[in-house]
C-alpha cells in the first residue's frame, strides 16, 4: 500500500478526549509556553492533580487495577 493510508491508533494505549473550543485554545497556549505537545501537557497536568493528597485512597487501586478502573472505584465508595 502506498502513502496516504490511514494509521490505526492502539486503543489499548490511547483514548480520545473532547474539549470545548475555549479550553482547547487555552491548552494550546499552555503547550506553546511549556514547549510540550498536547499529550505531554495533559499527562503532566493530570499527574500533578492526582499527586494531591485527596487522591491517596485511589493510588493503590489505580496502580493495581489500571487507570480505567478509577471511575468504577470512585462510584463504589
Amino acid at each position: 500500500m502506498g502513502h496516504g493510508g490511514s494509521i490505526m491508533t492502539d486503543i489499548s494505549k490511547f483514548k480520545s478526549v473532547g474539549l470545548d473550543r475555549k479550553s482547547y485554545d487555552k491548552l494550546i497556549k499552555i503547550c506553546e509556553h511549556q514547549r510540550r505537545n498536547i499529550r505531554q501537557q495533559l499527562s503532566l497536568m493530570i499527574d500533578q492533580e492526582f499527586d494531591k493528597e485527596e487522591y491517596n485512597k485511589y493510588k493503590t487501586k489505580v496502580t493495581s487495577l489500571g487507570l480505567g478502573a478509577i471511575n468504577s472505584i470512585h462510584t463504589r465508595d
